[in-house]
């Protein structure tokens, strides 16, 4: 029995009248027993392995309904404690058979709710039960039986075949895409992207937190940051429903959905963020920033909706290098590699080329020596125009040994920051963040720079001095926590923005 649902299950059963079965229905899912007519509706998720099964009961005679029965599991309680049930109005609820408790009428483990003495359930009423059972319970049972008596008359009993009357949803609220980034603390899904045939693509991604702590938000960053892109709600407001509630917002290319009531989106459940964007600017090769934030932590990563992040091991060079990645941000273009061994490995040689045939080094990056331990690497190419860009990796050993990795093909549309400025490195991973002007003349007169937090609260005004080229920011002396940040550079009434992932 878990205790958080305490706090996240709100079951109301709800009178109802009912005029008659849906004709949809499968053969065996509506029984009629004398005057009591039995209907096994169906199965809604409620999280990750806890799924919600409703009952209508019709009373087609005029004796009163005293109580119905659910059968569960041997040794088994439904997954909410029964005193909770105790509290609403109609019926009193408890779990257990014969024995346990006199209010148990069934000869099985069932979950009971016995008629208050005000409830009169009778006359052609329909009344609607229920409950929720974990998966593993459901999964246990070959049948559920039902027993359910009115006054005067002996119990009536009947079974339902569960699978086919209530089978478990198979949309992907069951469980985390195959295309997926598993961070540990959290798995990031892709579940597909979808051409509406107006001009917009629908994406959804899925986002599993296996942390203690409630989500307090989820940030989406849209590659190129367009004009147009959309939240899919059900009810077309602010909030976008999903298994949890949020204020979701788009804003300089960040989709932010900000906790209203997420309780209990904890321990490995799930949810689904689902948006719109011009069919135009949605190129699957460039990669989404994804964010999930808690109040402990804060969890980051880059997606590529193509790739999943799940590269095979690339040879062949040396050093077992287990993914070479490329991607157009607001600072550049970002290079990232990933070693799982390296042996005297002295250094990184970044390469680049514009045909893909004749290359130049632009940068250099130390290497690990001798290690069997994972190591990550990123390098951020500040190109000063648009276009396809090419790069490969040169591995130097200590002895000068060499080789080349695989190539790689970036494609940028617009310059980083329109061409003003750049932040880098970008997520940050040490201790100092720089920001680069990158124009000329009235590009670098001066101005104001700004660290906002997702929250818009200001965490950094900082007087930029005419003619400055670069500056550091010291991360600890802000002491920020991880998380995404915007870097807004204003000068007179002109107002640049990049964001910043500090990790």
């Amino acid at each position: 029995m878990k205790p958080y649902i305490f706090s996240l299950l709100m079951i109301f059963l709800a009178l109802q009248t009912v005029s008659a079965q849906d004709d949809q229905q499968p053969s065996g899912c509506s029984i009629t027993d004398g005057c009591l007519n039995y209907s096994l509706n169906g199965a809604t998720r409620h999280d990750a392995d806890t799924y919600i099964l409703s009952y209508t009961l019709t009373v087609n005679c005029d004796a009163r309904l005293e109580y119905i029965a659910f059968e569960l599991p041997e040794g088994s309680d439904a997954d909410e404690p029964s005193n909770y049930f105790a509290s609403q109005p109609d019926f009193t609820v408890e779990d257990g058979k014969s024995g346990k408790s006199n209010k148990i009428a069934t000869d099985y483990n069932a979950i009971q709710f016995t008629a208050k003495q005000q409830t009169n359930i009778s006359h052609g009423t329909s009344y609607t039960f229920e409950y929720p059972i974990a998966v593993e319970d459901y999964n246990k049972l070959s049948a559920i039986r039902v027993q359910a008596k009115v006054a005067g008359a002996a119990p009536s009993n009947i079974t339902f075949d569960h699978r086919v009357c209530a089978p478990l949803p198979t949309t992907p609220e069951n469980a985390m895409p195959e295309c997926r980034i598993d961070l540990g603390a959290a798995v990031f899904g892709f579940t597909g992207a979808t051409d509406n045939g107006d001009g917009t693509t629908a994406l959804q991604f899925a986002i599993q937190n296996n942390t203690a702590e409630n989500v307090t938000s989820v940030a989406i960053e849209v590659p190129g940051a367009p004009a147009g892109v959309t939240i899919v709600s059900d009810n077309n407001g602010s909030a976008y429903h999903a298994n949890y509630k949020y204020k979701a917002t788009y804003s300089d290319g960040i989709l932010l959905f900000e906790a209203q009531n997420t309780n209990g989106y904890t321990d490995g459940n799930i949810d689904y963020f689902t948006f719109t964007m011009p069919t135009a600017a949605f190129n699957p090769e460039e990669s989404f920033t994804i964010s999930l934030a808690t109040s402990a932590e804060t969890i980051v990563t880059g997606f590529n909706t193509v790739t999943c992040e799940e590269d095979s091991p690339i040879a062949p060079l040396p050093v077992e290098l287990l993914s070479f990645k490329g991607k157009a941000t607001p600072s550049g273009i970002e290079l990232k590699w990933e070693t799982a061994s390296e042996s005297n490995n002295d250094r990184f040689e970044v390469e680049r080329s514009v045909d893909g045939k004749s290359f130049e080094q632009i940068g250099s990056v130390d290497g690990a020596g001798t290690t069997s331990v994972k190591q990550n690497y990123n390098y951020t190419d500040h190109v000063s125009r648009t276009g396809t860009f090419y790069y490969r990796l040169r591995q130097v050993d200590f002895d000068g040994t060499q080789d080349y990795s695989k190539t790689i093909a970036v494609k940028l549309s617009s310059l980083p920051g329109g061409g003003k400025f750049a932040v880098y490195p970008n997520p940050a991973l040490g201790t100092i963040v720089t920001v680069s002007v990158l124009g000329t003349g009235a590009d670098v007169n001066g101005g104001v720079l700004q660290i906002v937090d997702m929250s818009g609260r200001v965490m950094l005004v900082h007087q930029v001095a005419a003619g400055s080229r670069e500056i550091e920011v010291s991360l600890p002396e802000l002491q920020l926590p991880k998380g995404m940040y915007v870097v807004n550079l204003l000068q007179g009434t002109d107002k640049q923005t990049q964001k910043l992932i500090i990790q």
